[in-house]
């Protein structure tokens, strides 16, 4: 009997280890998905390299000292599909893993990027360039459903959706049914209507997400779109080869599928 009850103990301890020390809950480990698309055609994307980057972070003194952790790639399919399946993370931790956190620092969730040459990364901070972002919602408290879209096309559509973010923080949605099928089968206009509604945006970055990156056109856009890849990156080049060779204008290829980069 004590040996049973032993090793009940150990199963319990064996079980919360992962929660203690890597900072994310047993088994830990999520799936995140997607299609990239033209922001402007809405065709899919083929080839685009997705990155995930997990940040490590330990507390400090006033904030939490972080930086780059383990790294994931893929290419999307003829689809504009995408699967990556890495560590949950946690972005908040608590006063008790905060504190181990000086021993062993935490995994926080996930910063998801895009990259395809000849189109800009989502980059908000440039209105016109960039693309747009929508994800399905659902909240069936309060019986509502829809695609939450960010999409800025002018420098008066950001100041706009930026000052109505700092007054509210909620996000704009289009009611529709069934918004995830509509995603995946591309049945939506992705533009706002005149029933958007606003709401607290609570899912994480595991939701179904369709991302439409612009199209750069000439040279000088082609060689600005390149130098808004995050500098992160480069700190992991090996993990990231694929992203590496697309960068430097060189061919990359994956499961027998080639792919050039846009000459300029």
């Amino acid at each position: 009997m004590r040996i049973f009850k032993c090793c009940q103990s150990l199963i319990v301890i064996l079980t919360f280890i992962p929660t203690v020390l890597l900072g994310f809950d047993f088994p830990g480990y999520a799936t995140y998905h997607g299609k990239v698309i033209d922001a402007d055609t809405l065709e899919p994307i083929e080839g685009a390299v997705v990155y995930a980057i997990w940040i490590k972070c330990r507390p400090g003194i006033g904030s939490r000292s972080c930086g780059t952790g383990p790294v994931k790639e893929v290419l999307t399919d003829a689809e504009g599909e995408w699967r990556i399946t890495g560590p949950k993370g946690n972005d908040d931790p608590g006063y008790i893993r905060s504190i181990i956190g000086y021993l062993v620092p935490w995994i926080e969730s996930p910063r998801i990027r895009y990259y395809k040459p000849g189109y800009f990364p989502i980059f908000y901070e440039a209105p016109g360039l960039c693309g747009f972002y929508a994800h399905a919602y659902t909240d069936k408290a309060r019986n509502i459903e829809g695609i939450i879209i960010n999409r800025i096309n002018s420098k008066e559509e950001w100041d706009k959706v930026a000052k109505l973010q700092k007054e509210d923080g909620l996000s704009p949605l289009v009611p529709i049914k069934d918004p995830e099928s509509k995603l995946r089968e591309l049945d939506f206009d992705f533009k706002y209507s005149e029933d958007v509604i606003r709401v607290r945006d609570l899912t994480d970055n595991t939701t179904y997400e369709v991302i439409g990156l612009k199209r750069a056109l000439t040279p000088a856009e082609k060689r600005e779109a390149r130098g808004l890849v995050p500098s992160m990156v480069t700190l992991k080049s090996r993990d990231l080869p694929l992203l590496m060779k697309a960068l430097e204008n060189q061919p990359y290829s994956i499961e027998g599928r080639g792919y050039n980069d846009v000459q300029e």
